[in-house]
């Protein structure tokens, strides 16, 4: 009796903790979820009761291990889902994301340092080792569960709450995540594979090749991006504080030397990050939201914007402060003459993730097209607006001064606050509209001092900033400024794109995106305004 008595009570501590076990890996599971909803808003994974019997139903050593694996891609995927989400605001895409590693590993290395950045890499390998060790042990802990009629009676219990949606006060205590999980990621990877092969489609068809602009003929055309110039620096009150005061001075010296501006909003294929995304939109004339789009972009054998000047007699040029790596990606754009940070030969100090100031990049910019002659289509990638925001040396109203080895003498860099996304997002967001407002007067300042009588100046934002900054800011547009002499006139003739005098963009929500811009270069603004929607 006594021996039947310790078997039992054995038996149920086995249970207990087999039971516990599967509530430690349902626990966390759960982690990512409540990140993304920003509550506690689901206590139960049901698919989760059917491990047990998963377990019983192959025996072999390797089986926990598998299982543990596949747990651990998912708990990555709904992490990654979520941060996808607080970033880019949208939802995780398992056939696109991973592309984004690198470009992410890059921005830590630059924001924190190689070491810094090595380290967090190193980390993260190490602590996906020890949360599939982790899952093993607990998932061989639960297999008590499985034996006999228990396994069936959680698998059975596992399917009917699938489907119950069991709720507390209007708020779901399950959450089916992994069977969501894997339905969304299949209707993604489908569509994005769609997407892909529409884009394709597109770009052997005519109007995607090169064409001449004889509008254009014989002017320079100046195309500045403005790191992170979403709309929600004019739409959000303590942002468009900072910013409405440059736009006034800006628009005081442009007119005082005959330059018009005229503005509207454009919507922007991202936000958050990957601006070469933006800029690749405007250049084909497709909209390309994610990287695989556009390496299949540039593999096509479509023309870009810049072959459409190069085939009106313009020379192309890019002008990118952030490329410091090996750059193949501007001759396939189309551009003759690329110059990268390198060959900006910028000597001060830089500030983070910023390497050249926005000032020096538009002074050497002068100085490099003054070197080609004939007209020039120019696309600068401007920089000192990128995350993390950290103050950067101040303007010189001397721009004479940018000619020297140290521009700066008395600035020095500020200290790199490495946890700054974790600990204070309220500087963060300070210091968004700092960052905008120094790289917008910095173009302003140079567009009334170097821009030519007959040069036409497109100044435009890349995306929104990431929703860390925008809050609870939904539109994805951007502020698109056309400066000239013949600002007005140029719109009066391409038309459609809602352009209007001064520097604030107009209320309405654009239903035209950056890559519409390669038609109204061409004349055909009215035409690409009403489009489908």
């Amino acid at each position: 009796m006594k021996i039947a008595q310790a078997s039992n009570a054995r038996s149920s501590r086995r249970l207990v903790l087999a039971l516990l076990a599967l509530l430690a890996v349902n626990a966390l599971l759960l982690l990512p979820l409540w990140w993304r909803d920003g509550a506690f808003s689901a206590w139960l994974i049901p698919e989760l009761l059917l491990l047990p019997l998963l377990i019983g139903m192959v025996a072999s050593r390797w089986w926990p291990r598998v299982l543990a694996a596949i747990l651990c891609f998912a708990l990555l995927a709904l992490a990654g889902d979520a941060l996808v989400r607080e970033v880019l605001d949208r939802p995780l895409n398992l056939a696109l994301d991973p592309l984004l590693l690198r470009a992410g590993y890059h921005f830590l290395a630059g924001s924190l340092g190689f070491l810094a950045a090595l380290l967090i890499a190193i980390g993260a390998a190490v602590l996906v080792g020890l949360i599939v060790w982790s899952l093993n042990r607990l998932i061989c802990a639960s297999a008590a569960l499985g034996s006999g009629a228990v396994g069936w009676l959680l698998a059975v219990t596992a399917l009917m709450l699938v489907f119950s949606g069991t709720r507390f006060d209007g708020t779901p205590l399950l959450r089916p995540a992994l069977v969501a999980l894997t339905s969304n990621q299949v209707s993604q990877v489908w569509a994005t594979l769609q997407a892909q092969a529409r884009l394709l489609e597109r770009a052997r068809q005519p109007r995607f090749q090169a064409q001449p602009i004889p509008a254009f003929a014989g002017r320079d055309v100046i195309v500045i991006f403005v790191e992170s110039y979403g709309l929600s620096a004019w739409k959000q009150d303590d942002y468009r504080a900072v910013i409405e005061p440059v736009a006034v001075e800006a628009r005081r010296k442009l007119q005082s030397v005959d330059l018009e501006i005229m503005t509207t909003r454009l919507r922007s294929p991202i936000r958050g990050g990957q601006s070469w995304l933006a800029h690749a939109s405007l250049l084909s004339g497709q909209r390309i939201d994610n990287d695989l789009a556009f390496r299949q972009v540039l593999a096509s054998d479509q023309g870009f914007l810049s072959d459409d000047f190069a085939a009106t007699g313009h020379q192309t040029l890019v002008i990118a402060p952030a490329i410091v790596r090996p750059w193949p990606e501007a001759e396939a754009l189309g551009f003759d003459h690329p110059y990268p940070a390198a060959a900006l030969d910028f000597r001060g100090p830089g500030s983070g993730w910023v390497g050249v100031p926005d000032q020096f990049t538009l002074h050497r910019f002068s100085q490099l097209r003054s070197t080609h002659t004939g007209p020039t289509f120019s696309l600068l990638m401007l920089i000192s607006s990128h995350a993390p925001w950290l103050p950067g040396p101040p303007l010189l109203d001397d721009w004479t001064l940018l000619g020297q080895d140290q521009p700066w003498p008395d600035w020095t860099p500020p200290p790199r606050d490495r946890l700054v996304y974790l600990r204070d997002v309220d500087r963060l967001r300070a210091r968004y509209p700092e960052s905008v407002a120094y790289s917008l007067s910095a173009v302003f300042d140079w567009a009334a001092r170097d821009l030519t009588a007959g040069a036409l100046l497109l100044v435009l934002g890349d995306h929104q900033p990431a929703t860390l900054i925008t809050g609870s800011e939904t539109s994805w547009d951007v502020p698109v400024h056309l400066i000239g002499r013949d600002a007005s006139k140029l719109v009066a003739r391409t038309g459609g794109f809602g352009f209007r005098p001064g520097v604030a963009p107009p209320p309405e929500v654009s239903r035209l995106g950056l890559e519409d811009l390669r038609e109204w270069f061409r004349g055909r603004g009215s035409a690409a305004a009403n489009k489908p929607p």
